[in-house]
Order: C-alpha cells, then sequence, then structure tokens
C-alpha cells in the first residue's frame, strides 16, 4: 500500500510545526543569553578607577571603592542567579507564544536596569534612596519571574517542585523596603536571610519535603 499526498499531510505539518517552535526557542535564547551576557558585563563599569596624582595616594583611595566592589559582587552574583533560573525554567519549553515572549522582554527590562540600581546602591547605599531603588527592582524581576513560572504551568509545564521558592525573593526585597525606611541595616539583613533560606530550601530540606508530599500524594 501506498502513501498518498493526503497520508503525508499530518507528518509535514507537525514538522512544519516543530521547526516553527524551535525557531522560535533558538531566536529566544540566544536574545535572552545576550542581554544576561551584557547586563553582567556592564557591572565592572560602575566600580570606578581612583584618580590620584601620585601612587602612593591609591591604597587609601582603593579603600573608598570597596562599596562599589560589594555592589558589583552582590549584583553580579543576583544577575547570575536569575540567568541560572532562567535556563532551568525555559529549558523545559517544547513551545512558544507571544505571552512568552512579552514576559520574558519584561524580565529582560528588569535585568538591564540591574547595573544603574547596582551604582545607586554603591554610592548611596547607606540610606534608603539607594536601598529601596534596589529593593524594588529585584522584587519586580522576581514578580515576572513568578508570573511566567505560573504561566506555564498553566499551560501543563511542571514547576511545582520550585514554586515555592520562587515567591522568597519578592517576599524578602518587597519587606526590605521599609525596613529601608527605618534602619538601612535591616534591609541588608533581610537579603542576606532571603539568601540563606533559599539556599537552604534548594540544597536539602525543600527537596525532601516536596519528595515526601508527592510520595504520600
Amino acid at each position: 500500500m501506498t502513501s498518498t499526498a493526503e497520508d503525508d499531510e499530518p507528518d509535514v505539518a507537525a514538522r512544519g510545526h516543530a521547526s516553527q517552535a524551535g525557531y522560535d526557542l533558538g531566536r529566544l535564547f540566544a536574545f535572552s543569553d545576550g542581554v544576561f551576557a551584557i547586563a553582567i558585563t556592564l557591572l565592572v563599569l560602575t566600580i570606578p578607577v581612583p584618580n590620584v596624582a601620585k601612587a602612593a595616594q591609591l591604597p587609601g583611595q582603593l579603600v573608598g571603592v570597596a562599596p562599589s566592589l560589594a555592589g558589583f559582587a552582590l549584583s553580579f552574583w543576583l544577575v547570575g542567579t536569575l540567568w541560572i533560573a532562567h535556563h532551568r525554567l525555559l529549558r523545559q519549553l517544547n513551545f512558544c507564544d507571544g505571552t512568552i515572549l512579552w514576559l520574558n522582554l519584561l524580565l529582560l527590562m528588569g535585568v538591564c536596569l540591574v547595573p544603574f540600581a547596582s551604582s545607586l546602591l554603591a554610592r548611596y547605599g547607606g540610606g534608603p534612596a539607594g536601598v529601596i531603588p534596589y529593593a524594588a527592582l529585584q522584587a519586580a524581576v522576581g514578580v515576572v519571574f513568578l508570573s511566567l513560572r505560573l504561566y506555564l504551568m498553566r499551560r501543563g509545564v511542571d514547576m511545582r517542585d520550585t514554586l515555592q521558592l520562587s515567591w522568597l525573593p519578592v517576599v524578602t526585597f518587597v519587606l526590605s523596603i521599609p525596613l529601608a525606611l527605618w534602619n538601612v541595616n535591616f534591609a541588608y539583613v533581610a537579603w542576606l536571610a532571603g539568601f540563606a533560606i533559599s539556599r537552604a530550601g534548594a540544597g536539602t530540606v525543600m527537596p525532601r519535603l516536596l519528595g515526601r508530599l508527592r510520595r504520600r500524594t
């Protein structure tokens, strides 16, 4: 029995759909990785080079660069963490639609603003004016990440293992805003506490609890 043109049409349509999805996802991943790479590279420009008349004055001036170095390290870690989360979140995709593209663009817009917020934090991190914009930006990025995760879950992508931890950055940075108005040091403590909890949850505690819950249900 020989195949007819009608028999071949479903296979051709399926191959065409898969090719289109692969093209869309390839463009999405390439563009996203490029934005992450540029943003994380621009962070080094937030570190000012001391301008001294004599080399003997340089060691003392380098001490003043310490806040900028700390802001660079924090932002580098956060952007790197976002890239890892973005990679893990989207590697399960086998489709791409307009909602994913727009949510991804919003996410990348927040990533592009990290060097600016990092500069504010390095210069004015001793007061609320420098801390609050940084915390608000990170909270907004977390909200977009959470929205993208919830949308993918609605489309059938299994995200249950990481959904609980995705709330943590949003809650941490939102709570740090009123804390910064009271005392900026408390805001920094909240950031460190959120980081410690997220590492503990991602490392051992949360996976074990979720594994036991799945076995029981």
